[in-house]
């Protein structure tokens, strides 16, 4: 009986995975939410004291355990030799230059951030092995295997989709190789069928334009890239700049020199606002969105001609890109589109865990998906249970009261935090760890961002609608169970709905059925019954530049600290 042990180890959003003796994921958590520290840079995804209380959760003391990275065993070997060589110290980075390279990141930066993945190999799997100690007294690791990054992507996106055959696009900053590869889903089986090699990489192209636009990649802000973009307007000046990075002959991307990359830079810089900073420069996140569209489509093209297929597989942190995603159907041939719930490097956990699992059992074949995302740590009940002494506003309802009197509150305006269940895997709130509220009030959008966000008005909010209402909602709807792509609203039912629809008339919106998550439909049913409305509004539950809660304590803190008028947390109901 032997369970996998699946590490995210990039230096950026480590995640653990813990697969079982069937191949079923037991757990799977971004270290992020452990922490509660933003995207967790350079951590280890498996600390001891964490592995401790999850070994003894979900693993029999007498099991065997096998761990499994995400960066293959020649790439790792390769950076064991450069830190042989000395190219890691910290004299040796110094010497690099601090201007752009054709990665479009600083040099420096850039072999920085190799060395400190390099650091990340190195430890993978130790946190496991003290865990094991404290929490059994012995640590009966089977060894470690590793596996390809793109590789990884692709194993858990194509194996958590609901397809058996299919075109797999990964598309992410940085891989082995390069920061693409395509690949072929036959039979419920994939192979590698192109990789990319080379600097190209979009993700670092998408990174550099939120530094342009005034934000900061390194903090994962490329998000407020799409959120600002239908505030922008095409420039052709900006337009013609972006596209001197890059070039497409035929279905090959590539991009300028290092010398053309800095001349661009040093001029969209000099066109940039002088509140850019404060309130970032929609114009070039239009039109740095709009280049985006492009390469991409490159690449689906190409993919596309490669592996013929109804059916698109995409991962990669790109593939978060979701008004971009929302665009795909249709074109390229593709019928179908799927994106997982984390298709970043956190995904990565449970796409390594699988391949190693996928070695160790040749006939084992991934359950039917779509996956559901709902895979991380629950939350205590305990410290409400302590609260009810001194808190006369708390209260613990009956089952079936919770979505009838919940959606009561909503359509008094009230700002509700909601917790239920395990976390979500990935980094959208779907409904367990959500703040919700009534998407029917114009500026119910400014008052969750005055009170309790605390972020860019421009920032838009999630529609999360019952699934059976879709098509009569959106412009050719899809099924979209993780948040992750937008759609148009129809044009008549947009008033009913304004603090959700974003200035292009789009919503980033999740598919809600009763099979996927039975509260949250219920809860969102109890609310189109008093309305007629069959759409909530949904955000992460978290302040700016804070990870989604992870404990009942953290979602306290934030009720008596913020603008929310009502907390509920599995069956607990606490207001002000």
């Amino acid at each position: 009986m032997t369970y996998t042990i699946g590490l995210a180890t990039t230096f950026h959003d480590p995640a653990l995975a813990i697969v079982g003796p069937d191949g079923d994921v037991l757990f799977a958590e971004a270290t992020e939410r452990y922490l509660q520290y933003k995207r967790a840079p350079n951590c280890e995804p498996d600390s001891a004291p964490r592995m401790e209380s999850l070994l003894r959760r979900f693993i029999p003391a007498d099991a065997e355990v096998r761990i499994a990275t995400s960066w293959g065993e020649e790439f790792t070997g390769f950076l064991d030799q450069m830190s042989r060589a000395g190219s890691f110290s910290l004299d040796a980075l110094l010497k690099l230059s601090p201007e752009l390279n054709r990665s479009l990141v600083p040099e420096r930066t850039e072999r920085a951030l190799i060395a400190s993945l390099h650091l990340g190999q190195q430890r993978a799997g130790i946190g496991t092995l003290l865990g094991l100690d404290r929490a059994f007294g012995r640590a009966n690791v089977t060894g470690i295997t590793r596996h390809g990054h793109h590789l990884s992507h692709a194993a858990y996106a194509c194996w958590s989709s609901p397809f058996t055959d299919a075109a797999c696009l990964v598309v992410d900053g940085m891989g082995e190789t390069g920061a693409s590869a395509i690949f072929a889903l036959e039979g419920g089986r994939f192979r590698e069928v192109k990789r990319h090699r080379g600097r190209e990489s979009i993700g670092f192209y998408f990174g550099l334009v939120t530094d342009l636009a005034g934000f900061d990649q390194a903090k994962g802000e490329e998000w407020k890239i799409m959120g600002l973009a239908p505030y922008g307007r095409t420039d052709d000046r900006l337009m013609a700049l972006l596209r001197k990075l890059y070039r497409i002959e035929g279905h090959k991307l590539s991009f300028a020199t290092a010398d053309v990359v800095r001349e661009v830079c040093a001029e969209i810089l000099s066109l940039r606002p002088a509140d850019a900073l404060d309130r970032g420069w929609a114009d070039l996140a239009r039109c740095g969105q709009d280049v985006f569209a492009e390469m991409m489509e490159a690449l689906l093209a190409q993919t596309a001609a490669l592996v013929r297929s109804p059916n698109l597989v995409l991962a990669g942190g790109c593939a978060l890109n979701s008004s971009f995603n929302g665009k795909i159907v249709g074109r390229h041939g593709f019928a179908e589109v799927f994106v997982p719930s984390a298709p970043a490097d956190d995904g990565n956990a449970i796409g390594a865990a699988w391949l190693s699992h996928a070695q160790a059992n040749p006939d084992w074949r991934a359950p039917k998906g779509p996956a559901s995302p709902y895979l991380g740590s629950g939350v205590s009940t305990e410290p409400l249970e302590r609260m009810q002494a001194w808190e006369p506003r708390l209260r613990k309802l009956a089952p079936d009261e919770i979505a009838p009197v919940t959606a009561k509150l909503l359509t008094e305006g009230k700002l509700i935090g909601w917790v239920q269940g395990r976390a979500e895997f990935g980094p959208r709130a779907l409904g367990n760890r959500s703040i919700i509220a009534d998407p029917r009030p114009a500026d119910a959008k400014d008052i969750l961002n005055a009170k309790v966000k605390y972020r860019e008005a421009f920032r838009p909010f999630a529609p999360s609608i019952l699934a059976e209402h879709g098509p009569a909602w959106f412009d050719h709807y899809q099924d979209a169970p993780y948040m992750e792509r937008t759609l148009v609203w129809k044009e008549a039912v947009r008033h009913h709905v304004p603090a959700v629809v974003h200035e292009d008339g789009t919503g980033r919106l999740q598919s809600v059925t009763a099979e996927r998550n039975p509260r949250y439909h219920a809860l969102i049913s109890a609310f189109h019954s008093l309305t007629g409305v069959p759409v909530i509004l949904n955000t992460s539950f978290n302040i700016m530049g804070k990870p989604i809660l992870h404990t009942a304590e953290d979602a306290i803190l934030m009720f008596y600290t913020s603008g929310l008028d009502a907390l509920v947390i599995e069956d607990w109901l606490l207001v002000k």
